[in-house]
């Protein structure tokens, strides 16, 4: 059994999408060549269509729904011509609430999974096709009704972050992760209930003092071991009764689930150690009664193969040398500076993503410096030499960025940024330069 927490819309909350939706926004169609679209509307525009027309909702649906556009739009982290595609999808999204949720007041009130089927099985009986990865082959009609839906709970949730089955780790300050990744959040949701209290107040300690990976390695060995623990005993709801023999059927189980997972295998039994470990330590009411030590022992861990010199990951001599002499012909042309930087320093990729206009480059007697914090191990201000060569690529790069950041676009000074888009005032995903150089090669 499982509960989801729905918020509900407050007289506050009410009167912030009255307030917001005033003046052009009132209207139930928009018109995208208005002004008041200029600074959302590109040079060319390649849609026929030019209207989003809100009419067909319902009045509740309706102001959630043009609030949803109205703040993205103005966070520029929804383009105009998605908000126009998404607009192609009322007529039908309208008529299916009508049907199957003829008193729906607002998009909280909807169970979101049993809506999600039933939103799918209607487009289907409408004649939509399933492409082969057994998908909607128009998916901006799925893609509108779980945004909506995930933007007004996030809205009208006014509880603390650590309150959420669902922790955006952006919004926890001194939480540690990478700007360059799509990667944030921490659910709770696949914790038993009688557990998850538990393991909230772990992951609070733990999001404070390490990565976000490694946190997302500690929600993922609580999981699995949670739920064994609680298929074997349903009635509990501590772990002060774990014995050994729990801990052996558990590894029993463990075995076979993670065969094939060499790493992950070792790192979520180490990650188990330090929760038990944790706890114990200090002294939470749910920790076991029996010793961590005497719990979990030391040959439970498998021993982690050496690794020799071939299986030390480096780039041959003679492919970073095509690298170099191809470099012009790299697309998209912005990720040239990345990679001149990738190749100047050694440094990883989300830590080239994370330097900073205003402190990335200094000069001193020795020469130019470019300046950084290597993420992963939490080196702060680390220093490497560069040449004049590559400290005019970084300057350029500074001069032009700096010109065009503004704290809106930019709040962290980020030298690679995106300045619109979902990913305004975050670099570009590291992913996106590792596939660059794939096709490069």
């Amino acid at each position: 059994m499982s509960t989801v927490y729905r918020p509900v819309p407050t007289l506050a909350k009410l009167q912030e999408i009255e307030e917001t939706l005033s003046g052009y926004w009132e209207k139930d169609r928009w018109v995208i060549t208005d002004p008041i679209f200029d600074e959302f509307r590109p040079e060319r525009w390649t849609l026929t269509n030019k209207t989003i027309d809100f009419s067909r909702l319902q009045p509740g649906i309706k102001g959630e729904v043009k609030f949803f556009f109205v703040h993205r739009l103005q966070e520029h982290t929804l383009r105009l011509k998605t908000a126009v595609v998404y607009g192609v999808c009322f007529a039908r999204l309208a008529e299916f609430l009508e049907r199957a949720y003829p008193r729906i007041k607002s998009f909280t009130d909807l169970e979101i999974e049993k809506a999600m089927i039933r939103w799918r099985s209607y487009l289907i009986e409408q004649g939509f096709k399933i492409n082969k990865d057994s998908r909607l082959s128009s998916n901006e009609y799925e893609t509108l009704l779980q945004q909506v839906y995930q933007f007004m709970v996030n809205f009208y949730d006014e509880r603390e972050e650590f309150e959420k089955n669902v922790w955006d780790v952006r919004k926890i300050p001194g939480a540690k992760y990478t700007q360059n990744k799509a990667l944030y959040l921490l659910s709770f949701e696949g914790i038993p209930l009688p557990f998850r209290p538990l393991a909230k107040r772990y992951l609070k300690v733990r999001v404070g003092i390490r990565s976000y990976t490694q946190c997302a390695t500690d929600l993922m060995a609580l999981r699995l071991f949670l739920c064994f623990i609680h298929k074997q005993y349903p009635h509990w709801k501590d772990l002060k009764s774990l014995s050994r023999k729990d801990i052996e059927n558990y590894l029993a189980w463990y075995r076979s689930y993670t065969e094939g997972w060499r790493k992950q295998h070792y790192e979520y039994l180490v990650s188990l150690r330090s929760f038990l470990d944790y706890i114990q330590r200090a002294g939470y009411p749910e920790a076991p009664e029996k010793p961590h030590f005497l719990l979990l022992f030391k040959e439970d861990f498998p021993r982690l193969a050496k690794r020799s010199e071939e299986d030390i990951k480096f780039i041959p001599e003679g492919v970073l040398r095509q690298l170099e002499e191809n470099l012009d012909q790299l697309t998209p042309p912005e990720y040239i500076p990345v990679v001149v930087l990738l190749r100047a320093t050694g440094w990883r990729i989300s830590d080239i993503l994370n330097l900073r206009y205003d402190n990335c480059l200094d000069r001193t007697a020795q020469g130019w410096w470019l300046c950084g914090d290597i993420l992963k191990t939490q080196v702060l201000n680390h220093r490497v030499p560069i040449t004049d060569e590559v400290a005019t690529v970084v300057q350029a790069v500074v001069d032009e960025i700096k010109e065009k950041s503004t704290p809106e676009n930019n709040p962290h000074k980020l030298l690679f940024v995106r300045l619109e888009g979902k990913r305004r005032g975050r670099p570009p995903m590291g992913l996106l330069i590792q596939q660059a150089l794939i096709r490069l090669a």
